[in-house]
């Protein structure tokens, strides 16, 4: 069997991730039989680096790690092993303020507005299937063996913070999706399904873990709205105090948020940045930008998504994007796309089976 390792090698794409979050995998490392220092020294980082757990580094050098650790261990499966003994708190505050949520819907809409404290480049976001919710996350990057191992990781993760959080026996998933390729060897394929407690499907269009839907908005005994809103406001605090504060990619993760709860407005918007309605229309003007443009940009990624990825019908898709009438919103994919909603996702799955 070939490795996945020997598919690519480590490349640069600009991301960036949280120190503390690698700082964290190292030391997690070592429960594998790998050296701390050494790892340090083959990913070409200096433990000064990592001395601020706030600070973002380069992605790369969580690549090189990655990358030297499936190499020294000749675990294909690494990223996955290293999730089992995840801590909500290697996510910095975005994992404390996890811990506080009162239910799975609010743990997932934290993760998709604080997730660009804990990388630039992963995207957190959830569907809705018939009697099934869908939390996907993905990663932008060009090189397939880092996406593997950081995808597992990630899902990895989220599903061992089940065991972190009391009153969690709704979170029991009915699947796992994953894009990667089958692995060619049984016990990796059991690997998976004991991690994950459930059947794994791979070559999926898109990575998830998908669980019922009455779960999205079952109560967690931990709930705590007020440490919440203090974790919160610290997050605020770093976002604030980063060196290059990316203002539009703040806006567009919480609104974001607000079009996947279906109540997205510009005064909400505004109220979450901590500005004025005014002041948020001459930033973004500023960015070249404006609310409307923003707005109709995540609904057309959203109703791209939701074509391609869910088997949601027309109509329940244009109430999700706050259409009242299914033709409406025809017409508008139309104007973006040249083609009905309908052609646009047989046209992709007939591009699928020409692929197969």
């Amino acid at each position: 069997m070939q490795s996945d390792i020997e598919d690519g090698g480590v490349n640069d794409d600009g991301g960036l991730v949280l120190a503390g979050l690698l700082r964290n995998l190292l030391i997690l490392a070592e429960q594998f039989g790998l050296s701390y220092n050494a790892l340090l020294s083959e990913a070409g980082l200096s433990p000064e680096t990592l001395t601020d757990p706030n600070q973002m580094v380069p992605m790369r050098y969580l690549e090189h790690v990655l990358n030297a650790g499936v190499k020294d261990t000749g675990d294909d499966l690494l990223g996955l092993h290293l999730a089992e003994f995840t801590q909500p708190e290697s996510f910095g505050v975005a994992g404390y303020i996890v811990r506080a949520c009162g239910t799975l819907r609010e743990v997932i809409e934290m993760c998709m507005r604080y997730e660009h404290l804990v990388s630039s480049v992963g995207s957190t976001s959830f569907e809705f299937r018939p009697g099934q919710v869908a939390w996907t996350w993905n990663l932008a990057t060009t090189n397939p063996v880092f996406r593997s191992q950081a995808v597992d990781y990630m899902l990895g993760s989220l599903a061992t913070v089940r065991v972190h959080l009391p009153n969690i026996t709704h979170w029991d998933f009915d699947c796992v999706l994953l894009q990667r390729r089958a692995p060619e060897i049984a016990d990796q394929l059991r690997e998976y399904e004991r991690v994950f407690r459930c059947p794994v499907h791979f070559g999926q269009p898109t990575n998830a873990l998908v669980f019922p839907l009455a779960a999205l908005d079952a109560p967690l005994l931990h709930s705590n709205s007020a440490m919440r809103d203090v974790l919160e406001s610290h997050a605020r605090s770093l976002e604030s105090k980063q060196t290059e504060p990316d203002f539009l990619g703040n806006a567009r993760a919480i609104l974001k948020t607000m079009v996947m709860r279906g109540k997205p407005s510009r005064s909400a918007l505004a109220d979450a940045l901590g500005m004025s309605s005014r002041h948020l229309l001459r930033r973004l003007s500023d960015e070249g930008g404006s609310y409307r443009a923003l707005l109709g940009e995540l609904r057309e990624e959203m109703a791209r998504k939701l074509l391609l990825e869910s088997n949601e019908s027309i109509e329940a898709i244009a109430h999700r994007l706050q259409y009242t009438e299914s033709q409406s919103f025809i017409r508008w994919f139309k104007a973006c796309h040249g083609m009905t909603p309908s052609q646009f996702r047989q046209q992709a799955a007939n591009q699928g089976n020409e692929e197969r």
